[in-house]
């Protein structure tokens, strides 16, 4: 891929309860953990854990029929994707979609910070990836 893969910006981990889990990072591991973010649009309750250079997204889903939430009962809780940081995000979604890769978001998210694209699964045996772009972040 031309658009170079930064690094591993983020894993993203499945959890019935957000607090519950964040005590075991925070009070068993001694981990730091930003506030518990809601994020209404998608049915999502995020934590966000620090580990080095990395975080550990503790996603709570608050609605059924949202794909997180969907996740759950056939998998249980634990990893569900992980993020991979490139520079541009339009241009790395534009280049897999000419090499026939599938794309779960053909246009990218728009988030506060950031901008992320999903792949599908079926394009890294089985994991779900998300291209993640910071905005006037550098990290």
């Amino acid at each position: 891929m031309k658009n170079k893969i930064l690094g591993i910006d983020h894993i993203g981990i499945a959890v019935s309860n957000v607090e519950e889990a964040l005590r075991f990072y925070t009070e068993t591991l001694g981990l730091e953990a930003g506030p518990i973010e809601e994020n209404a649009e998608h049915g999502l309750r995020i934590a966000r854990v620090r580990v080095g250079d990395i975080d550990l997204e503790l996603i709570e889903a608050q609605d059924w029929e949202r794909t997180t939430q969907r996740h759950l009962p056939y998998k249980g809780p634990g990893v569900y994707h992980f993020g991979l940081r490139v520079a541009d995000v339009d241009a790395a979604v534009a280049e897999l979609e000419a090499a026939e890769v599938p794309v779960i978001d053909h246009v990218p998210r728009e988030g506060d910070t950031m901008r992320v694209s999903f792949l599908h699964p079926d394009a890294a045996s089985g994991a779900l990836i998300e291209l993640v772009m910071h905005k006037d972040v550098k990290r």
